[in-house]
């Protein structure tokens, strides 16, 4: 089962103590309404289909893996899922603003990721960084996809 959340609205102002977000949700292709957090803290708020909601809240429960917190595991639901979801939009968002004006490496020595500016002149940067910082892994140089995963693996708490 494919499940996405599409035309994100993100209120950073209005987040406290959980995101504040609305977005529509799709499940395999097809909308089946919207799912969003009002960032007061408290659950998501689902509106549209309850029956398909119903239906992917039980396939989450029964195929995606369970999650740990505080030395106790719960099962992954729609609500998870999708914050999950979310949390991975976030941090393409953050990752794409960075690369525009700046160089991301990951230090071998430490593991850190550590951004330098290119001010337009980013092979420059690059070159720089290589000389300096032998081994350094320039993530904008990677595929998006295997960057995102070294910054959500970094960023995360």
């Amino acid at each position: 089962m494919k499940i996405e959340l599409k035309a994100i609205q993100y209120a950073a102002f209005s987040s406290e103590e959980t995101s504040c977000y609305n977005a529509n949700l799709y499940v395999d292709g097809r909308k089946i309404g919207t799912v969003g957090n009002d960032g007061h803290g408290g659950p998501d708020h689902f509106r549209g289909d309850r029956a398909a909601f119903a239906a992917s809240d039980e396939w989450c429960k029964a195929n995606l893996p369970r999650w740990q917190h505080d030395e106790r595991s719960f099962e992954t639901d729609l609500e998870m899922r999708c914050a999950q979801l979310f949390n991975d939009w976030i941090a393409a968002r953050d990752l794409k603003t960075a690369f525009r004006t700046k160089v991301v490496m990951r230090d071998p020595a430490d593991g850190n990721l550590y951004t330098i500016k290119h001010r337009g002149r980013i092979e420059a940067t690059i070159d720089g960084i290589g000389k300096r910082h032998p081994g350094a892994v320039i993530l904008n140089t990677l595929p998006f996809d295997e960057v995102l995963t070294l910054f959500r693996a970094a960023t995360s708490p």
